[in-house]
């Protein structure tokens, strides 16, 4: 098996399981939140605060990055299935525009701002790299997937179009429509932030100051807003989409690989 046949089957494995993937950087998380403790007390409150609003600013980039993606994007494109790849069509307009793989862009911006949250150098770059070559075997398939597809068109696209890092001076306005329920979708990586950012602090204070849950809720009552805010928009999303549609003719399957 060549190099890149054995990065294709990879990649298909991680395709089928990428929701669980990023689970397995937990012990690495686990054994950065000592040091997290450590460098809140260093920082002192105003240090911390100041590292949080960067850390969120990155991961909500990375949100709007996504949003972005999947709002106008056309059906059966730009989905979050991981049983098999299709896409009907090859996005080439809006995000696609300036970049090949704009969800796993976002998607690692909103890992990175997550890991800089706790403030320990070393698990941001841990958490980089993994991301990187996770990612990096997934855009393969992907792409190998989209050749066979559309081999003419995808070759131009790409030609011009950088696969990870955009390029905004190459942008072309969408010619999709607004699908709000597309847009919903990413109700779990808004979830994902809300959670994921007072819950890593909560767990460094335990290991650190070890304010009881009453002092600490108090301290950081912008992280508690912003798990309530995420909740309760991540839940009325759920709803939303459950709602019968107002037609009831087909409609062709969402599940592309991120297309």
């Amino acid at each position: 098996m060549t190099v890149v046949e054995r990065m294709l089957a990879n990649g298909h494995r991680l395709f089928k399981s990428r929701s669980l993937v990023p689970l397995i950087l937990l012990p690495v998380v686990v054994l950065a939140l000592p040091e997290s403790a450590r460098l809140a007390v260093r920082l002192g409150d105003s240090g911390t605060l100041d590292v949080e609003w960067l850390a969120l600013s990155i991961a909500f980039a990375g949100l709007l990055v996504r949003c972005a993606a999947v709002a106008y994007a056309p059906d059966g494109t730009s989905s979050r299935d991981t049983r098999a790849l299709r896409s009907p069509s090859l996005n080439t307009t809006g995000m696609y525009s300036i970049v090949r793989h704009p969800l796993y862009f976002g998607a690692g911006l909103i890992w990175i701002g997550i890991a800089m949250s706790l403030r320990v150098w070393w698990l941001v770059a841990i958490v980089a790299l993994a991301y990187w070559l996770y990612v990096e075997r997934l855009m393969i398939v992907e792409e190998a997937f989209l050749t066979d597809q559309f081999p003419v068109e995808f070759s131009r696209w790409a030609s011009r179009t950088r696969a990870f890092l955009p390029r905004p001076s190459d942008w072309i306005p969408s010619t999709g429509c607004f699908q709000f329920k597309r847009l919903s979708s990413e109700h779990n990586a808004l979830l994902t932030i809300g959670v994921a950012f007072p819950l890593l602090q909560y767990l460094a204070n335990l290991l650190g100051e070890g304010l009881s849950w009453h002092d600490w809720h108090a301290r950081h009552g912008g992280l508690m807003t912003l798990f309530d805010i995420t909740v309760a928009t991540s839940a009325l999303c759920i709803f939303l989409r459950r709602l019968p549609p107002a037609s009831t003719a087909p409609r062709e399957s969402n599940a592309s690989g991120g297309y």
